[in-house]
C-alpha cells in the first residue's frame, strides 16, 4: 500500500493505543495513517489483564465476544507463602451490577493487538510497518513528518495532527522535546509463556510470595498454559545470555518440587520504569499510552490506560478535524488524562515498592499480613465493589474538566458530570423487555438520557445527527434501577461519545443543551466533510 502524502491524523506506533486510536478515527470518517518502525506485530508481551472498561469499549468495536472466547476470566487469586496457600481472594463477578463485564479477563497484549488490527483491516485500513518517524516540523496549520522506509528512502508527508503512540522510546516525544521524568526500578523482571503443571489452582491467578520477591502464574487459554512472571535473582541480573533455564531453579524453590515445565514458548527480561511525560501535548502533537506514562504492572493498568487515552482523544480529534468543533476542545485531553496518569503512577509505585522491597519489615508485611488483610477485605461486598471500580477503571472521573458541568440543584451522591455513566438495565420501549442500556448507546455521537420527563419534541437543528436521545419511561423496573444507581427523577444526562457524563441536570431545556455544546465544545452548526 502506497503511503498517502496527506493525512488528517498521523499515528506513530501500532501498539494497543495506536490501533485503538486508528479504529476510533476511521469509524468517524477521519483519514488516519498508522506507521510503525517494527517489521510487524509483536509476539511477545508483558501486558495480560483486560479490564471491564476496556471490554465495554471493545463491545462498540464488535470484538468483545472474540476477546472473551480467547481470554480466561479470573475467578480468584490464590496467595501462596512458603509453598502453602495462605489465602484465596474471590474475584469472579466482583463487579456485579457495575458493568456488563464484572470480572478481569486474562488476554495477552499480542492477542489484543491482533483483534484491534483485524478490526482496523475490516474498515479498510492497515498499518505501514518498517516505517520510522525521523523528523517533525510543526506549523500553525499542519505537521510535516519525515518517514524512513524499509529501503532507506525518506518520505515527507503532511498531517493536520500527530499522535505519538510509539512507546517508552517515543520519537514523537523526543522530537517534540518533551521531558520524560522518572527512573527505573533496580530489579530485573522476566516473563515466560509456558506449558506447566504444578500446585497452581487451575483457571485462577496464583501469586507466590516470599521475603524478597514474588512469582506470578497467570492462567491462559489452553491446557496447562500459564504465563509466568517474576523477579530475576540478583546473581543473574548482569548476564547477557539469560534464558528460562537459568531462572528455573529459583521458580522451583519457591513454588515447589512438583512443578513440571513441559515447554517454554518464549522468554523475555525487562526493567520497569516509572515515568511521565512533562506534558501530553505539544501544539499539534499528542502523546498516548507508554509514550506518555509508564509504571509498574501492579493492577494490570498500563495497556488499559493507553487504550482509554486513545478513546478519550479520538472523538475530540474527529470533531475538530470535521470542523464541527473548535480546536480548544483538544485542550481537554491533557487536562483529563494527566491526573489519571499521576494517580496511577503514585498508587502503582507505592504498591510495587512494597511488593519488591528487600527490607525485613516489608517482607513480613508481604508474607504474613497482606494475604490475611486481602482475604478479609474482599469478603466484604463494599470493599469488593470499591476494588472493582478502581482496578476495572470504571471509576475514572473528570470532575474538573472544562467539559464537565453539573447544573444547580443536583442531589448529593448522584452520578455527576465527569463520571462514567452507570451501567443500567432498563425497559426502553412500552412493550419491550429489559435490555442493556450500554448496547443502545452510539459511541460515535453524544447520547442524551432523559428520565422522568418528556424528551425534547424535536432536536434543535444544532443537534440534528449529533445527539441520540434515549427516554427512560416510568416503569417499576426502571425506577428500581434508578434507585440502585442513585439517579434522581426527573433528570437528564448528556453523555459524551466516550460514555462520560458531560452535562447533568434536573429539568431538560433545549437552550441548556445548545449552550453547553456551544460554550464547552465550541460546537459549530456546519462542518466540512471528512474522509
Amino acid at each position: 500500500m502506497k503511503i498517502p502524502a496527506n493525512s488528517d491524523v498521523l499515528i506513530v506506533g501500532a501498539g494497543p493505543a495506536g490501533l485503538m486510536l486508528g479504529n476510533q478515527l476511521v469509524r468517524r470518517g477521519v483519514r488516519a495513517l498508522i506507521v510503525d518502525r517494527n517489521p510487524g506485530p509483536s509476539i511477545q508481551t508483558k501486558a495480560l489483564g483486560v479490564q471491564a472498561r476496556t471490554l465495554e469499549i471493545y463491545s462498540h468495536l464488535g470484538i468483545v465476544e472474540r476477546a472473551l472466547e480467547l481470554g480466561t476470566r479470573v475467578t480468584g487469586a490464590n496467595i501462596w507463602v512458603q509453598g502453602q496457600r495462605a489465602a484465596r481472594v474471590p474475584l469472579g463477578d466482583i463487579g456485579q451490577d457495575l458493568s456488563p463485564y464484572p470480572f478481569l479477563l486474562i488476554l495477552g497484549q499480542d492477542e489484543n493487538e491482533r483483534l484491534l488490527g483485524e478490526a482496523l483491516r475490516d474498515q479498510g485500513m492497515d498499518v505501514q510497518w518498517n516505517t520510522e518517524l525521523v523528523d517533525l516540523v510543526q506549523t500553525s496549520e499542519h505537521v510535516w513528518a519525515t518517514l524512513k522506509q524499509t529501503d532507506g528512502s525518506m518520505l515527507e508527508i503532511k498531517a493536520d495532527w500527530v499522535a505519538g503512540c510509539d512507546g517508552a522510546r517515543s520519537a514523537v516525544r523526543s522530537l517534540s522535546q518533551i521531558a520524560f521524568a522518572g527512573a527505573p526500578y533496580e530489579h530485573v523482571f522476566f516473563v515466560a509463556d509456558t506449558r506447566v503443571t504444578g500446585p497452581m489452582v487451575p483457571g485462577e491467578l496464583n501469586v507466590y510470595l516470599w521475603r524478597s520477591g514474588f512469582h506470578l502464574f497467570f492462567p491462559m487459554a489452553g491446557s496447562a498454559h500459564w504465563r509466568v512472571a517474576g523477579i530475576v535473582p540478583p546473581e543473574l541480573r548482569s548476564r547477557d545470555d539469560l534464558d528460562f533455564d537459568a531462572v528455573l531453579p529459583s521458580i522451583r524453590e519457591r513454588v515447589g518440587a512438583t512443578l513440571l515445565f513441559q515447554e517454554c514458548r518464549w522468554f523475555s527480561t525487562y526493567r520497569i520504569h516509572h515515568r511521565r511525560a512533562e506534558r501530553f501535548r505539544d501544539r499539534r502533537c499528542f502523546l498516548l499510552g507508554d509514550a506518555a506514562h509508564i509504571h509498574s504492572p501492579v493492577g494490570a493498568q498500563g495497556m488499559n490506560t493507553g487504550l482509554q487515552d486513545a478513546y478519550n482523544l479520538a472523538w475530540k480529534l474527529a470533531l475538530v478535524v470535521s470542523g464541527r468543533a473548535g480546536g480548544g476542545l483538544l485542550d481537554s485531553y491533557e487536562i483529563e488524562r494527566v491526573p489519571v496518569a499521576d494517580r496511577l503512577l503514585k498508587t502503582t509505585d507505592r504498591a510495587f515498592s512494597m511488593v519488591v522491597s528487600d527490607r525485613w519489615l516489608a517482607g513480613q508485611l508481604r508474607t504474613r499480613v497482606l494475604p490475611k488483610v486481602l482475604a478479609f477485605a474482599m469478603s466484604r461486598d463494599r470493599m469488593r465493589k470499591l476494588a472493582f471500580r478502581t482496578i476495572s477503571q470504571i471509576g475514572i472521573r473528570y470532575p474538573r474538566s472544562p467539559l464537565s458541568q453539573t447544573l444547580a440543584g443536583w442531589p448529593d451522591g448522584a452520578p455527576r458530570a465527569g463520571d462514567r455513566f452507570p451501567w443500567l438495565r432498563l425497559k426502553l420501549s412500552p412493550n419491550g423487555t429489559t435490555e442493556d442500556l450500554f448496547a443502545r448507546l452510539d459511541d460515535t455521537r453524544f447520547n442524551l438520557i432523559v428520565i422522568g420527563q418528556p424528551a425534547l419534541p424535536a432536536d434543535p437543528s444544532e443537534l440534528s445527527g449529533f445527539v441520540l436521545t434515549h427516554p427512560v419511561s416510568d416503569e417499576p423496573i426502571n425506577d428500581r434501577e434508578l434507585v440502585r444507581a442513585r439517579m434522581p427523577k426527573p433528570s437528564f444526562y448528556l453523555l459524551r461519545p466516550d460514555g462520560h457524563v458531560g452535562l447533568a441536570g434536573t429539568r431538560l431545556e433545549d437552550s441548556v443543551l445548545t449552550r453547553y455544546l456551544a460554550e464547552r465544545l465550541g460546537l459549530r452548526k456546519t462542518a466540512r466533510r471528512v474522509g
